[in-house]
């Protein structure tokens, strides 16, 4: 039995991580997912927004922004494809509050149920999860 996880964060752009890990928690589109070493095959999608918290070998956490793709388990590797994905020391605050400038604006003038106001949402809650990762500071890079 394998006492370590393969984790493999991938997006269109990059890598952002491939090693092995203790453990790695993520939200699903079903509810949170807890991945161990020898953990069941299985295949979800991953949230429009959320974090993933990797715990290394050693013990300590790092917690990144992913959104928008699925996860896969598979003989002891945990895959997720990514939309987007970064260490909370990656973002870029400035970006990220007009961003949320953006949306708010964008909301302000929609009616409430239109396919408009709710992407405009989505990119709201994307830039106020960034936000509070970034504030946090729990990203280390390190991965």
């Amino acid at each position: 039995m394998a006492s370590e996880l393969h984790l493999r964060i991938v997006t269109p752009d990059r890598t952002i991580v491939d090693r092995k890990v203790a453990g790695v928690r993520f939200q699903g589109i079903d509810g949170g997912y807890g991945i161990l070493p020898n953990h069941a095959p299985l295949m979800t999608a991953i949230a429009q927004a959320g974090t993933a918290e990797v715990t290394e070998l050693d013990g300590k956490k790092s917690e990144l922004f992913v959104s928008d793709g699925f996860a896969q388990v598979q003989h002891n590797v945990l895959t997720l494809v990514c939309e987007a994905g970064e260490f909370a020391h990656e973002i870029d605050v400035a970006r990220v509050k007009a961003a949320e400038q953006k949306a708010r604006d964008k909301m302000a003038g929609l009616d409430r149920l239109s396919a408009d106001y709710i992407k405009a949402e989505a990119s709201l809650r994307k830039a106020m999860l960034r936000d509070m990762l970034a504030r946090r500071g729990s990203g280390t890079g390190n991965l």
